[in-house]
């Protein structure tokens, strides 16, 4: 079996570091891959499984558009474009904060400057150096980033991706890195918030042609419903995340600044083993 993982920093092992190596030796420099690699739950889960074969395509820092765009890509590369059959794949997704954001850059003077480029309105001490980017995230920040876009974004990013996974016949496993999503929190942004509010179908009216593409097209209770809780971890209980299970051990013998120590990728390792040793 062939163990595919994407994620962000907590399923690379950021913080994951040899302590004796030189300070000016990062987590994610290759000089440090000997020590982070062995010791990360990616690794660990795949040494528990059996796995012939496995691949990590996680990144520091990543947004769900990234994490969603390189897992479609990369399966696709390497399984889809040569008709490869894909019982033998089996995917771990761990999601980030659905805040984070991709947008594809190009400089409109030097165009050669070009490329996927990801933004964080959760942060506004962080500097785009790009021409023309830290205007645009200002403003993005102050007028499009709100809990109505990010939270349907996010159902919509893990949805295409089952059904990727679905029809093409991979079997998977969802798990939320650190941003507690739960469903109740879902639903009641996915109901009350965003087509379905009540008061946005007053103002305008069921004659309006905006009452069905923007007002009437509801998610039927929808869109998360769609999610298979089975294979989606803590979605209907608590814990709800990595981060709210391994700190269950307590917090400083688990975390590594902001993120988990090789103590809690074990931790993570064995549950998610424990989660999905039946599904395989």
């Amino acid at each position: 079996m062939h163990l595919l993982t994407a994620g962000d920093s907590w399923t690379f092992g950021s913080e994951v570091r040899d302590p004796e190596l030189p300070q000016s030796v990062s987590d994610w420099d290759p000089e440090n891959n000997e020590y982070r690699i062995p010791r990360i739950w990616p690794s660990l889960l795949a040494n528990k499984l059996g796995c012939n074969d496995h691949s990590n395509i996680s990144y520091p820092a990543s947004s769900n558009d990234r994490i969603v765009r390189h897992t479609i890509s990369w399966i696709t590369e390497h399984y889809l474009h040569d008709k490869k059959d894909t019982s033998d794949l089996f995917v771990v997704v761990g999601f980030t904060s659905p805040e984070r954001k991709d947008f594809y850059y190009r400089d409109p003077v030097e165009t050669n400057q070009h490329g996927w480029t990801t933004i964080w309105p959760n942060q506004t001490n962080h500097e785009y150096h790009q021409r023309g980017m830290q205007a645009f995230f200002d403003n993005y920040r102050m007028y499009l980033w709100n809990e109505e876009e990010y939270t349907n974004r996010y159902v919509q990013q893990v949805t295409q991706l089952q059904n990727f996974f679905t029809v093409h016949g991979i079997k998977h496993y969802f798990f939320q890195a650190f941003y507690n999503v739960d469903e109740t929190g879902i639903r009641q942004w996915v109901d009350s918030n965003y087509i379905n509010s009540e008061n946005k179908k007053m103002l305008v009216g069921e004659s309006d042609p905006r009452w069905y593409f923007h007002y009437n097209n509801q998610p039927d209770g929808w869109i998360w419903d769609q999610v298979d809780s089975e294979r989606f971890y803590g979605k209907e209980q608590a814990p709800h995340t990595c981060h709210s299970f391994i700190t269950q051990q307590g917090h400083d013998k688990v975390i590594t600044g902001m993120h988990p120590n090789a103590h809690g990728h074990a931790l993570w390792a064995d549950e998610l083993y424990r989660c999905i040793k039946d599904l395989v």
